[in-house]
């Protein structure tokens, strides 16, 4: 016989473990929130361990608690899927992640590895935004770039973004032997289209008037006005998350004096609208992991 508690217990273990909240596994699971912790003590009971530490101001998963979910997700992930195929559901597996062109290229793009090593069997399809997706609808997870302002308080986000003035180290003199406004007079400016006028943001901040004496080049996303740049076509004002690596491989370089705090960043919108057991589940999961190390980096 196998040594199992009841199954309402790990259900309601699993999910107060995933919300860090009674009330909201209660919610999920459709019951109240003293059932669930009824089933979470009893749970606690038969292993004779602590799963939880209550706290005035929400749970936190205790030692016990941390090693004894992944088995527990699992295993009840496992169980789902195999009732799903029984009774003859196809849910498609892929995971759809929304999210703006130059998020995907210059900062998931460099990441992912470490997931899909880790889940070698997920398949995952990446749609690029610029501007707005228009198939957001049917992504399983979005990225966005919202004010911090709008956002919900658990909502997970990149840390506010800075707007970098960046070049190709070539043009870099030019910010060293004449006034700001003398260089923007006098260079060609990237200038990248968008919900959110960086550019305009950037040079209301410092009392930068745009107008100049050479035709600015348009470009409708921030990774081709970034590669545009390198090629030492001109200057361009972005987020400090999308010039990053350019600035790490010493192909563009910034002004920090030029440098200009915003409250935009980029932030995981929404939960998949899929079963628990999807990989949907796992990618937003380990997105959420990845945004709280930038914070934490930051």
């Amino acid at each position: 016989m196998r040594n199992l508690p009841p199954l309402s217990g790990l259900e309601a273990f699993e999910a107060a473990a995933r919300h860090l909240s009674f009330t909201e596994a209660a919610k999920e699971l459709n019951c109240t929130q003293a059932a669930i912790s009824q089933r979470v003590r009893g749970l606690e009971a038969y292993l004779s361990r602590q799963l939880f530490v209550r706290r005035r101001n929400g749970l936190q998963l205790s030692e016990v608690g941390e090693a004894y979910l992944p088995g527990v997700a699992e295993a009840l992930n496992l169980a789902a899927a195999a009732t799903e195929g029984l009774r003859g559901k196809n849910v498609p597996r892929t995971v759809t992640v929304s999210a703006p062109v130059s998020f995907l290229n210059l900062w998931l793009a460099a990441r992912l590895s470490d997931f899909l090593n880790d889940n070698p069997n997920v398949p995952v399809r990446l749609n690029s935004a610029i501007w707005t997706d228009p198939n957001a609808e049917l992504a399983d997870i979005v990225v966005e770039v919202h004010d911090v302002s709008e956002l919900d308080p658990h909502t997970p986000h990149l840390p506010t973004e800075s707007l970098e003035l960046v070049c190709a180290p070539a043009l870099a003199e030019q910010l060293s032997t004449g006034t700001l406004q003398n260089v923007m007079n006098s260079s060609r400016k990237i200038l990248i289209q968008g919900r959110h006028s960086v550019w305009e943001r950037w040079a209301a901040e410092l009392g930068i008037n745009l107008d100049g004496d050479v035709p600015a080049m348009k470009v409708d996303n921030s990774a081709t006005a970034l590669e545009a740049a390198a090629q030492n076509l001109g200057f361009v004002v972005t987020y400090s998350s999308y010039c990053e690596p350019y600035l790490k491989s010493g192909r563009l370089v910034s002004w920090s004096k030029a440098t200009v705090k915003t409250t935009l960043c980029l932030a995981l919108t929404g939960t998949p609208d899929k079963p628990l057991w999807h990989p949907a589940h796992k990618v937003l999961e380990w997105l959420k992991h990845e945004f709280q190390k930038e914070v934490r980096s930051g």
